[in-house]
């Protein structure tokens, strides 16, 4: 493999004369191809009458599901099935097609060489595009940037060519070599523009090293045209296509840009929606939108809103329709938590990892495989940094992170000596957790067991969308159902851990941080060691303050091992057990020990590190959510009606010696439905303690004599078909309800705490109180209360 890379080393040194078969120029030219090809149609109807595309191979590529699938599925059937004859006649195809695809246009142009079977290469200034130069100069400036590849991705930045992600990126990587490749990827993913930039950057840095490379010339001649195009600002000038423009050749590009438009989507790498909630929103089955968006579709927003935007006019051909739904979408449903985006962040700079390289090193992927790399990761310390072990390290932090939001006691850890600090180990935790779709869990776990770089590919798309799923903005409630007759489950979509912790007060939150000092905000690796190691001192200090802790002002100028090792022990302490303390934050702050940030060169991490520190500031606060919460668990909808949703309106709020708290319910009309209501809380008189009162049941199996007997004994809350739901009344009723119903033979059901709700708009607020051992409810806002 070294010599083959040296090899291309030397032909693709300037001023050099390179053979390129067809064959090998589309595959060198494949991103591209991919990403310009979004309307095979004309390409494939030209194949087809020139008899160099079989029926079956044009059945073949239009089963793919989104348009870059198809394109790579042709391009397949290029390398695989024609010899270079065909691949020329194919390229000839192309240009014939190319007023349909504007990004090749200038690639297309350049291409005369090839197909007369004379590829030149020696890229003279106006003889090729400059992306062109900086493919055939990879492995040369790979060799010879060194040092010089910082300074010039910082100029980048300054330019706005490169974004901060793409800059951190840069960074992460462990040598200038690494680093000088991941650089020029980004550039030729960029396209044209991004490749002229650093050229001009690389002229600007290294001058001798520039005109080695033989591009003196050509920076000058660009800078010439760049003065003399802004000179000319009344003529029309041609705009080279980039990747950031793609969407406006898309079948749908103009229903696209509106609903981008409507959600504030840009063309960056940004991943800040649910865009598979956004699907569900809109009218899709869930299914159909997640499989749409897992067949090689990239985790961020805007592609996947395009692979979203493709399947709804494939299946409906209605724009107005799509557009209408989406003006009408509370897009808080949709928005993912700071620490959600914070989470694909992450997960995309281990995308970043496996994609560098430029392909040639991810056989190593495979050799991992080859080693049992799911049973190798119980060996795997976290401080190994090479490029491998940096992508399984952001699996386990992410699969960590998973287990705290979808477990109420998430036990794994992320390291030790039990199976809890394998991927294999989190896994089988998560089985079986109703917040984690099964398949998507099956299909992480087949992935991660078969390796190789598609299959680790595609389990970071499979991982986003679990992120996506469990990190909503808003904390709302997820209803299932209706399973039988208009009954909806609900359950909140975080997890709420009420325990007896109290709160401790805003000044003495404020006096612990002061203590330190702000964490820095340098994002480079000379200052990320002391930002990390500040970050952990407050977070001692402030766990120090909840257990009223003061011996320790040693350490301020402690060694980080010291502070970690002192937060492990506070928080194995009885006072920050999962009943005095959410075990949630405390697995996230075991967490934050356990994985460094300038161990392992990953920039994002320490941004869900500081995320953290914010959790648990907000944690700590004085509220009622320590000791209390309200849970409705289901509503039984009494008519056609359907419901929506149900949120918290406002509180809970400590008043009047209990607590009180309003929901929002939306149901498609004005309806009745039967609450389920139960409260959860501490106090240090009771204790922990579950309230379900007053009771209700259900009478059912009712004969004329037994209808009439249930209905003389308390308050009627609904009745249905040979069904009364009735609440209980004084001392001895429930005696005298069984009494009934053995007389009567009818079957009783207890229901827990049920009120009968009647609204007279679409949506209503509900006031729930508790109060002296018993829950109340009120009608706040259009709607009667029982």
């Amino acid at each position: 493999m070294l010599a083959s890379s040296a090899q291309m080393s030397r032909d693709l040194a300037p001023g050099s004369e390179v053979r390129q078969t067809v064959k090998a120029h589309l595959l060198a030219s494949q991103k591209l191809l991919v990403d310009s090809m979004y309307n095979l149609a004309p390409l494939l109807d030209c194949m087809l009458s020139t008899e160099l595309l079989s029926q079956d191979n044009y059945h073949e590529i239009k089963a793919e599901k989104t348009p870059q699938n198809r394109a790579r599925k042709l391009l397949e059937i290029v390398q695989a099935q024609m010899d270079e004859s065909e691949a020329r006649r194919f390229l000839e195809c192309l240009k014939e097609c190319k007023q349909q695809y504007p990004r090749l246009r200038n690639w297309l142009s350049s291409e005369t060489g090839i197909l007369s079977g004379q590829t030149d290469m020696s890229f003279q200034t106006g003889s090729s595009s400059t992306e062109r130069r900086l493919q055939a100069q990879f492995y040369s400036l790979c060799g010879r940037l060194g040092s010089s590849v910082l300074p010039i991705s910082l100029a980048l930045f300054s330019s706005s060519t490169l974004t901060q992600f793409d800059l951190e990126r840069i960074q992460a990587a462990p040598t200038p070599t690494q680093q000088t490749q991941t650089l020029l990827c980004i550039c030729l993913t960029k396209g044209e523009s991004a490749c002229r930039s650093f050229y001009e950057a690389l002229h600007n840095e290294d001058e001798q090293l520039a005109e080695d490379m033989n591009v003196t010339s050509m920076v000058e001649g660009l800078s010439i045209s760049s003065k003399a195009r802004s000179e000319s600002s009344n003529v029309p000038i041609a705009v080279e296509e980039t990747r950031d423009t793609a969407e406006g050749h898309l079948p749908y590009s103009g229903v696209l840009r509106k609903v981008k438009a409507q959600l504030s989507v840009g063309e960056g790498d940004e991943a800040r929606l649910n865009i598979c909630e956004l699907g569900v929103a809109v009218g899709l089955p869930r299914r159909t939108t997640k499989e749409s968006l897992l067949e090689g579709v990239g985790i961020e927003d805007s592609s996947q809103l395009e692979a979203l935007v493709s399947l709804f006019m494939e299946k409906t051909q209605d724009a107005d329709r799509l557009v209408s739904r989406v003006a009408e979408l509370d897009i808080q449903k949709v928005r993912l938590s700071e620490r959600g985006c914070l989470s694909l962040k992450l997960l995309q700079e281990a995308e970043a990892i496996l994609r560098s390289g430029c392909h040639s090193h991810l056989h190593k992927w495979d050799h991992l495989h080859d080693q049992d790399h799911l049973h190798g990761l119980d060996q795997l310390h976290v401080t190994d940094c090479r490029e491998q072990c940096r992508v399984w390290t952001v699996f386990s932090f992410l699969l960590w992170d998973c287990l705290v939001e979808a477990l109420e006691e998430p036990e794994l850890k992320p390291s030790g000596d039990s199976k809890g600090r394998s991927l294999t180990g989190a896994l089988q935790c998560l089985r079986g957790c109703e917040r984690v779709e099964a398949d998507l869990l099956q299909e992480l776990e087949l992935c991660w067991e078969e390796g190789g770089a598609e299959n680790l590919l595609q389990s970071i798309r499979v991982l986003a969308q679990i992120l996506r799923d469990l990190y909503p903005f808003q904390d709302h409630f997820k209803l299932s159902g209706p399973s039988v007759e208009g009954l909806y489950s609900c359950r909140f979509s975080r997890i709420h851990r009420v325990t007896s912790f109290q709160g401790i007060s805003a000044r003495m939150i404020k006096k612990a941080l002061n203590s330190v000092g702000p964490v820095s905000s340098h994002r480079d690796l000379t200052h990320r060691a002391q930002q990390y190691r500040d970050l952990c001192l407050q977070i001692a200090r402030l766990l120090n303050t909840v257990q009223l802790e003061r011996s320790s002002g040693e350490l301020t100028n402690a060694p980080i091992t010291n502070i970690i090792q002192h937060i492990c022990l506070t928080l194995s302490k009885p006072s920050f057990n999962s009943r005095a303390f959410n075990a949630g934050i405390r697995h996230r702050l075991l967490t934050l020990t356990e994985f460094i940030p300038t161990q392992l060169c990953l920039g994002t991490l320490m941004q869900l590190h500081q995320e953290t520190l914010s959790e648990l500031q907000l944690y700590l606060q004085r509220g009622e959510h320590h000791n209390f919460q309200f849970d409705p668990q289901s509503v039984q909808i009494l008519g056609p009606a359907r419901l929506l949703s149900v949120s918290s309106a406002r509180g809970p709020t400590a008043i009047d010696n209990g607590v009180e708290e309003d929901f929002r319910f939306v149901a498609s009309e004005a309806t009745s439905f039967l609450v389920r209501l139960r409260c959860l809380g501490y106090e240090e008189i009771k204790g922990f303690f579950e309230v379900s009162e007053p009771r209700c049941f259900l009478a059912s199996q009712l004969g004329e004599n037994g209808h009439h007997a249930i209905r003389w004994l308390g308050d009627v809350l609904a009745e249905e078909e040979n069904k009364i739901w009735i609440r209980e009344g004084g001392t001895g009723w429930r005696e005298e309800l069984e009494t009934v119903a053995r007389r009567h033979s009818i079957q009783l059901c207890n229901e827990g705490c049920l009120f009968r709700v009647t609204t007279s708009q679409e949506e209503c607020e509900v006031k729930f109180m508790y109060r002296a051992g018993r829950l109340w409810a009120t009608a706040q806002k259009d709607c009667e209360v029982l």
